[in-house]
Order: structure tokens, then sequence, then C-alpha cells
């Protein structure tokens, strides 16, 4: 079996597809748009579209290998703190990120309450301060 080489793309698809499918159980159809259209941002490289079509191939069966898992959860929130770690990834890219989480929630029309607290726990590991989050909550 071949050894994923996890980038930062892995890491984003990752912790965007746990957060469109584990806040409310269903990864729809335009949720899948909304990522793919997002996660590419997070590439350190150019991504030509089949490499980026490989690497979010690549994320579906990461998610799935690793879903049944008891301590999925921790899993997803370890994953937003391997990204925290990035040296390039300052306050403004954690915000730009918080509010790719918000456009994935609103994809499907609802901003659910799930969906609001994963984005407080995320900005809470990447200590963000609760005041320049309220736009996003909102």
């Amino acid at each position: 079996m071949n050894t994923i080489n996890l980038t930062s793309t892995h890491y984003f698809g990752f912790l965007y597809l746990a957060f469109a499918h584990q806040t409310d159980g269903i990864y729809s159809r335009e949720e899948q748009i909304s990522i793919w259209k997002l996660v590419v941002k997070w590439s350190e490289v150019e991504l030509s579209r089949i490499e980026h079509a490989k690497i979010m191939d690549e994320v579906m069966l990461l998610y799935k290998s690793n879903i049944l898992n008891t301590d999925f959860e921790e899993y997803i929130f370890d994953i937003a703190r391997i990204i925290n770690e990035y040296s390039w990834f300052c306050n403004s890219k954690k915000i730009e990120s918080l509010k790719d989480l918000k456009t994935i929630a609103l994809s499907d029309k609802k901003y659910l309450k799930s969906e609001k607290n994963w984005i407080k726990k995320i900005a809470e590991i990447w200590n963000i301060d609760k005041k320049k989050i309220q736009n996003i909550l909102k």
C-alpha cells in the first residue's frame, strides 16, 4: 500500500471535509463543491486539476479509514493543531480559514449551532480571540 505524503492541502481538505460531515451527519454535493474550491488555496505549491483531484481522493480515503475510530473528533482537532504549526499560518490566514468554514456551512443554506461550535473550538485551538470571530458566528 502506498503511503500518503500529507501536505497542507491534505490537512485543510481533511479539516473541511470533517467539518462539513461531522457537524450535521451529511456531506452534500454543495459542501463538496465549496470544499474543492476553497482548499486549493491552502496548497504550498501550484496544483494542476489532476493533482488537486488526487489529493482530494487521498483526503477522502484518509477520512473514511479513520471515521470509525472512537477518538475521531479529537483526531480532527489534532489536524487543526498541526495546521496551526505552519509558520505561514498567521492570524489573518486563520480568520480566512474560519470564514471558509462558514462558507462551507452556508453552502446548504443552513448555519447550525453545531457548525458554530466547531468554529469556536477551532478558533480556540488556533488562539483566536472570541471577539475576532463574532462576525463569522453570525
